[in-house]
Parts: structure tokens; sequence; C-alpha cells
């Protein structure tokens, strides 16, 4: 019984090897017979997802059904999305998908694309630059999108002759640019955007975004009687040259307003950094100073003038350089005294200690001559708590009155300068009257101690870049973002910020 059964079961076996060697035979037989056809295999990321008949009566198909796209950013064409591959086989295999399958396997995964440019916008010598990358129809969008930022922070007129060569050559005084250029890495590259990337297509919207860092809609103020352009400018945390910028109908914070009046007061969060390098020869006052001797027989708070002083003249050639319209540099080229200062000689008395100030009389910090980079005002959001001086760096840091140091740091110290951590090297000055301190911050040296006496005049330090400064120091530019941050606080090291200038 068992014999029988093993026999039947070999002959099921071959009987099922005889039947498939048939089928392979057929098929074999019938393929050697027919010729294979031609089809368009699609790809989708390297995978098949059908065979087509006609490779030009899709894409023809899907210019017809994405004629809303052409109609959106004006173009003829529209090419199939990143990763869509078609390619031409030769198969026996007689399944063809219509363009109306293919098209929508392709549209359930990817964007239909349309032809432009990527732009990429980086900077190296920046640490954690944030990379940014635009999409545009044409190269030409982007190009006059940016001249349209520089004119934001350059007259029309000025970057004309710039650009034609027709700036008129200093003879005595006078300024013109020497540069302009971006602070950014720009590169370009012709791409297949996909069609839900944000795709500029006009000018004037990718200048706004160039410039307003966002395509939102800029905050606006109603101008009321008693407003100024420095009073708004101040109330939204902005300085008077960035209100300018963002109010392009105004070329001075002198001009006038009217009630009811329409203004942007935005915050302006450029996405490229315009650089300009202005060569200038100006006549600048030289403050005459002012000498104090002292008389140990007369008590603190007797004065008496001996002689009165008398500004001078200075002929000073700077090269200055604006990123963004902000003054980040003034370098002094050369100085021709055409007068000289005459200084005040005042005698005072100092029978107590000396570590005490006179209020009326206050040491101008730096050497002259110098420029201010930065006032007491609003800039970039937030506000400035002192004056930014430059002169050059390692140039002397003077005492502005007489007084203790109360704190020395290298960066941050708990405590008197609310330890933010960004000023670098710096020196506290409690002057034991009225409540004032005076701070010095991003010294590159300092030259005096904790609870040491310092004289008016005293030099404590030298001008650096330590600490958070802008722009920010590299290999390239390693004295970038020198100055002297100049702070003074009345009621105690804890005491509110005042305008240094109102000690002048």
């Amino acid at each position: 019984m068992q014999n029988n059964n093993s026999k039947w079961g070999f002959g099921i076996i071959v009987l099922t090897i005889l039947i498939s060697l048939c089928i392979f035979l057929f098929t074999f037989m019938r393929d050697i017979n027919r010729e294979p056809s031609t089809v368009y295999t699609v790809y989708l990321d390297g995978k098949t997802i059908g065979n087509l008949a006609s490779r030009k009566d899709f894409e023809d198909f899907i210019n017809d059904k994405e004629d809303e796209l052409k109609k959106k950013y004006g173009v003829d064409t529209i090419y199939a999305p990143d990763g869509v591959e078609i390619k031409k086989n030769f198969t026996y295999d007689n399944v063809i998908s219509t363009n109306e399958q293919i098209y929508n396997r392709v549209i359930s995964n990817k964007k239909f694309t349309v032809k432009g440019y990527q732009i990429n916008i980086d900077n190296s010598e920046i640490e954690d630059f944030e990379k940014k990358t635009i999409y545009v129809l044409s190269k030409d969008i982007f190009d006059k999108a940016v001249v349209d930022t520089i004119k934001a922070f350059i007259d029309e007129e000025s970057y004309t002759k710039f650009i034609n060569g027709t700036q008129e050559e200093i003879k005595e005084l006078g300024s013109l640019i020497e540069n302009i250029d971006l602070q950014e890495n720009v590169t370009y590259k012709e791409v297949l955007i996909p069609t839900d990337k944000n795709i500029f297509t006009d000018v004037e919207t990718l200048s706004k975004y160039l410039l307003y860092g966002t395509l939102e809609e800029q905050e606006t103020y109603i101008v009321t009687a008693d407003d100024t352009i420095e009073s708004i400018a101040s109330d939204h945390k902005l300085n008077v040259q960035e209100f300018l910028i963002a109010n392009p109908q105004f070329t001075s914070e002198n001009n006038l307003l009217y009630e009811s009046q329409v203004v942007y007061v935005g915050l302006i969060k450029p996405i490229i950094s315009v650089v300009v390098d202005i060569h200038s020869v100006s006549d600048e006052e030289r403050p005459f100073d002012t000498e104090t001797e002292y008389d140990s027989t007369q008590y603190i708070g007797y004065t008496a003038v001996i002689r009165e002083g008398e500004n001078g003249l200075d002929r000073v050639t700077r090269k200055s350089q604006y990123i963004n319209g902000q003054l980040v540099s003034g370098v002094v080229d050369s100085t021709t005294n055409l007068k000289p200062a005459v200084n005040k000689i005042i005698v005072k008395g100092d029978k107590y200690a000396p570590n005490v100030a006179d209020l009326s009389y206050w040491q101008w910090p730096t050497d002259r001559p110098y420029t201010i980079t930065s006032y007491f005002e609003y800039r970039w959001g937030s506000f400035h708590q002192g004056i930014d001086i430059y002169v050059g760096y390692g140039s002397p840091i003077y005492a502005a009155n007489n007084g203790v140091v109360q704190a020395v740091g290298t960066g941050c110290t708990p405590g008197y300068l609310g330890c933010n951590g960004r000023q670098g090297n710096y020196v506290l000055i409690n002057h034991n009257a009225g409540g004032y301190y005076t701070v010095y911050m991003h010294m590159k040296d300092i030259y005096v101690s904790q609870g040491q006496t310092v004289a008016r005049g005293q030099k404590i330090g030298a001008m650096g870049n330590t600490g958070e400064v802008y722009p920010v120091p590299s290999s390239y530019n390693p004295y970038g973002g020198t100055h002297l941050h100049f702070g003074v606080r009345v009621g105690g090291p804890y005491g509110g910020h005042i305008n240094p200038l109102r000690l002048f």
C-alpha cells in the first residue's frame, strides 16, 4: 500500500514539471516570433511607477494640466519634480499606464517644478551664521532687489555716481564712496524649483524680504500732533537712521510730520549686509581740555580760573565703514592741526581725599579726534545704554573723573554690570560723589586694579574688541569691532543709566 502511494506522488511531481516546461516553451516560442515594443518607463526616486507610450504626450499633458502654475509664475513650461526620470526602454511587457495615472502617482508624492535660480547666502567669517536660501525665477530679479536694498542705505544720486565713476574728487573738504560690497558670500545655481517653495517672481517683494527678513506686513503708526521722527523711532525701539530707512520719503530727522500721517515702524533685519566704505575729509573742532591744579589749603568746592580755554581746529581724513547704514569703523587716516586748542586751567581745593570726583568737570575718556559709532538710543531693537567711541586698536582710555576702581573684569562678573557676559574686559569706577559710576568696556588691556584710587585723566587701559562686538573679529579683520563702550550710572552700581554726553 505504501509503495503505491509513493508511486502516485512521484507521478504528480513529474506531471507538474512537464506542464511548467510546456508553458515556458510556449512563452519562449511566442516571444521569439514577437518584436519587443518601445515604452518610456517612469521612475520616481529610483522606483518604477509605470510605463508610458509617449514621453512627449506626457510632457504636453503636464503642461496642459498645470496651466494654473504657468500663469502664476509667468512661464511657458512646467517640469517634472526632482527625482522623476523617464527612460526609453524595449520590453515585451505591454502594460501601458495612461498619462493621468502616471500624473496622479507623481503628484501624490512631489510637486512639479519651474526653472529658476537658487541663491545661497553664507558668511564663513561669522561663527554660527544662519545660512539663507532664496529661490527666484531669474537672476535679474535678485540683482535688481540687491540694488534696491543698497539704495535703502545710500541715496540714489551717490550710488549712481559711484556706479558710473562720476564722483567728484575731494579737493579740500568732502567725501566719496570708495567701495560698495556685500559682507556675505552669494552664489547662484540654476535649478528646477519645486512649486511648494517660496519663489520670488518680482523685484519689489524680494526687496522687502531682503530688507526686513520677512514677508509679513510691517507695523505702522499714525502720527499725532506732538510726535517727532526721533520720538516715534525711540517709542518703537528704532534709532533715527533705522526709521529713515523704513520710511525713505524722509531724508532727515528734522523733516516735518503731519497729524494722521502713516509711517512704518517695523524692525529692520536685513538678509544681506551692505558694506559701504567712505573716504572723507572734514574740519573738526578740537575741544579744549580743562587742566586742574589742586590747592591743598583750600576746601573741596573752591574754584579759581587761571586761564580760559579755547577750542582748536583739526582737518581730519577718515576711512569710515558702514554696514547696513550703521557706522562700525571710523579709522582716522591723518590729522592736520589747523589751530591748536588752548586748555582751560583752574585751581580747585582738595583738602579732602582726592578719590572724590568733581562733578562739574569730566575728562573725555579717549584721545582726540574720535568717532562716536553708537549713541545713547535704541539700536537693533534694544536700548544702547551708553556711547561707543572709536579711535583705534590699543589707543589709551582715561578715567573720566577721580574715584576708586569698584570692579575689574574679563568677560562677566555677577552684580555690577548685570553679568550679561558681553562686555569683555571692563573697568567700573565709583566716583564717590552724587552716586556716579562710570564703566569702560571691550578693553584690550587694563592698567588698574580693584580698590585702586584713580585721578581724572589717568590712563586706565587700552581700547580693544573683547566681548561681544560688531563686526566680529576674524582672521581677515582681527581688529573688527574695536571701540570703547562708555557708560554712566547714577545711584550706585545698580543705578539708572544716563546719557554720557550729559557730562560734557
